[in-house]
């Protein structure tokens, strides 16, 4: 009996290292859309990053103020999870869509 749980209990594990499953694979990436805006201080912070689609101007000033893509892509309204606006990013260097792909 004992043989046999043991048996099982390495038969699951092995096998779910060998599965992999990555969540949210075929949507669309923010960071890759002609209205995404990273964040101005480093390019790594993509949650800061803004979204030219939306947004709200100031009638005095002039000045827009976008929203947080991350917002954007919550919101069913918005872009939604989906991403509804997306609209791909041309690169006319292939090197430098591979980059921002990894």
């Amino acid at each position: 009996m004992i043989f046999i749980l043991l048996l099982f209990t390495f038969t699951t594990v092995f096998s779910i290292e060998k599965t992999q499953f990555i969540i949210n694979l075929k949507v669309p990436i923010c960071k890759n859309c002609v209205y995404f805006k990273p964040y101005k201080f480093d390019g790594k912070f993509y949650d800061l990053g803004k979204c030219a689609k939306f947004g709200k101007m100031d009638i005095v000033s002039g000045v827009i103020e976008y929203k947080y893509a991350c917002n954007c892509r919550t919101n069913n309204d918005l872009c939604s999870f989906n991403g509804t606006y997306y609209e791909e990013r041309k690169h006319e260097n292939i090197t430098l869509n591979i980059l921002q792909n990894e």
